[in-house]
């Protein structure tokens, strides 16, 4: 128990236990048992706010609070939302540079105009909102396109702040001063991401371990989960790729982290040798959908799903209904 105002809490293992395969159960994120530590001393302090003194009554205090507000508390304490601005830029450079003008090639031919992208685990807004202004810069390849990006995490919170688009620091260390001019407005030490960026993003709650939820992101053209994965458990993560593969349309590029691999996870994708990044792809349907990509070498190819219709309107059902605190990081 908390014996003074800032004493040690003591959690023992049966109780980070519980909270552990609570916080897994609901969100997919897994804490092996090095990480007692660290949950611990995050649950500390809120805690003390709610003058809860044991670990076993705050598991109760989550666990039954049907208004899902401290769920949602718990999530944004035991996750990280450490991200940037143009973060891992020869990613990004692969995507603007060569996915994205050989996808607007190949749906242009098909006779659609239209891109939809998916930061899934957009933490505080930076990656959607890089993503929209690097498809801004291509004005010339992109007129008359319809441009969606769908950002989603599990913490409201959070997703409050990316909704703001507020930004100081460290987070802006890798924008060009000429886009930082031209897509955002200074005031004082903050700097507010432009309307136009702004229009090209939705943000909604969304859990990654929610499978139902998940299949309403459908036809998507690119997918990005970056540096997301590592948090969850193999099981979760399988689940989850199979989810992205089918959320894909043929053709369709999915982005995770530079460090993260696919290997043990999923053999549905190919992965694709960009000069600047690897990448894996959802491959096209052998009528010709899409022709093969030089540069790439495929890996082992299994059977997968293919997006399901009506995505348009689903997405925008979720979008705005208001989501329950369950959502993926």
């Amino acid at each position: 128990m908390i014996t003074g105002q800032h004493a040690d809490l003591e959690m023992t293992a049966e109780e980070f236990a519980m909270i552990r395969d609570f916080i897994h159960e609901r969100s997919g994120i897994f804490f092996a048992e090095n990480k007692m530590y660290l949950v611990k001393n995050r649950l500390q302090k809120r805690m003390e706010q709610l003058d809860i003194k044991t670990v076993r009554d705050y598991f109760y205090h989550v666990k039954y609070d049907a208004s899902q507000r401290e769920f949602n508390v718990l999530m944004d304490l035991v996750t990280t939302n450490e991200t940037s601005f143009y973060r891992n830029e020869p990613q990004l450079l692969s995507f603007s540079e060569e996915a994205l003008p050989m996808l607007l090639k190949e749906k242009a031919a098909a006779g659609q105009k239209s891109l939809r992208i998916w930061s899934a685990g957009c933490s505080s807004g930076e990656e959607p909102y890089t993503l929209a202004m690097m498809i801004r810069e291509k004005t010339a390849m992109m007129a008359g396109w319809k441009v969606e990006i769908f950002a989603s995490d599990i913490s409201e919170e959070i997703l409050q702040k990316a909704r703001r688009g507020e930004y100081q620091g460290l987070t802006l260390r890798n924008v060009n001063p000429a886009l930082l001019g031209k897509y955002f407005t200074k005031q004082g030490e903050l700097y507010r991401v432009s309307p136009e960026i702004k229009a090209l993003v939705k943000f909604s709650q969304l859990n990654l371990n929610d499978q139902r939820k998940v299949s309403l992101m459908n036809n998507m053209d690119v997918i990005f989960c970056r540096n997301v994965m590592i948090y969850f458990s193999d099981e979760v993560k399988k689940h989850l790729v199979r989810g992205f593969f089918n959320n894909l349309r043929p053709g369709g590029y999915l982005y995770i982290g530079h460090s993260e691999t696919l290997h043990g996870v999923s053999k549905a994708f190919k992965l694709v040798y960009f000069k600047n990044a690897l990448v894996y792809q959802k491959e096209a349907a052998e009528s010709g959908a899409s022709r093969p990509v030089a540069g790439t070498t495929r890996t082992s190819v299994g059977a997968g799903a293919s997006a399901g219709g009506g995505a348009s309107r689903a997405m925008d059902l979720l979008s705005q209904v208001k989501q329950p605190a369950t959502a993926g990081k």
